[in-house]
């Protein structure tokens, strides 16, 4: 991880330049398209410069999930699979409609199904592998796999039909879907 000088303005406006140039690269081409130089002379930085903060893209590329991961946990930190379930699910829609667009690219576009799951394994793993009492961990894995595809499924097609329902009332809508299925299993 980088270590910067506290309050130094060079220093924050550069990894801005590094962060804001690599996003847009991302979403031009993915990750196999970017070299250290190319990141470079779009930010109008040495690579000595961006060597001084990252040793590889991948290293960026981790700072960049674990941003997005950060911010997910802490907002659902008081929330708790499987009593939770409603609750997860309208934050899962609410949290993601306020990203950027190079996490609704990572959500949505399934050439991007690998940095997705990393993502998802990185914000909320535990769930997956935390079996609740009363649950045998078979009934829990198909429980936590139907919660995530089918609220990952939702949310794709939402996007994919221009967001045409209001964010709100979607989240809503998928809460009470993601619950009802989930009865089969509880």
């Amino acid at each position: 991880m980088r270590t910067t000088p506290a309050n130094d303005l060079r220093v924050t406006k550069t990894l801005e330049a590094i962060d804001a140039t690599f996003r847009s690269m991302m979403l031009e081409g993915g990750i196999g398209s970017i070299t250290v130089k190319a990141l470079c002379e779009r930010a109008r930085i040495n690579k000595k410069t961006f060597y001084r903060y990252y040793e590889t893209l991948d290293d960026l590329m981790a700072e960049v999930m674990a941003t997005y991961a950060a911010a997910w946990r802490w907002r659902t930190s008081h929330l708790h699979m499987p009593e939770d379930l409603a609750p997860i699910t309208r934050e899962f829609f609410l949290f993601n409609a306020e990203q950027d667009e190079l996490f609704e690219a990572i959500t949505c576009d399934p050439r991007w199904d690998v940095a997705q799951r990393q993502l998802q394994d990185d914000a909320s793993g535990e769930h997956a592998e935390h079996v609740p009492d009363g649950w045998t961990a078979e009934r829990w894995h198909v429980f936590y796999a139907y919660q995530s595809a089918a609220v990952l499924a939702m949310y794709r097609a939402w996007v994919a039909d221009g967001k045409a329902i209001p964010v709100e009332q979607m989240a809503d809508l998928a809460a009470d879907l993601v619950c009802r299925g989930a009865e089969a299993l509880t």
